[in-house]
């Protein structure tokens, strides 16, 4: 699932974009469940960052 685009010089900066852009806490997760078709990034889930081509 793709969820969506950030522009860095590099991955890790790219992941750490995506991480405050897209991610959710544990916090936010007790308080209202999340969709499963949410596009978001779960505490302790893998993703994976791709240069633009």
């Amino acid at each position: 699932m793709r969820l969506g685009q950030v522009a860095e010089s590099s991955e890790s900066l790219a992941r750490c974009t995506a991480l405050s852009r897209y991610s959710v806490t544990e916090e936010e997760l007790a308080g209202a469940p999340c969709k499963p078709d949410a596009c978001v990034i779960y505490p302790d889930e893998d993703f994976d960052v791709t240069p633009a081509g």
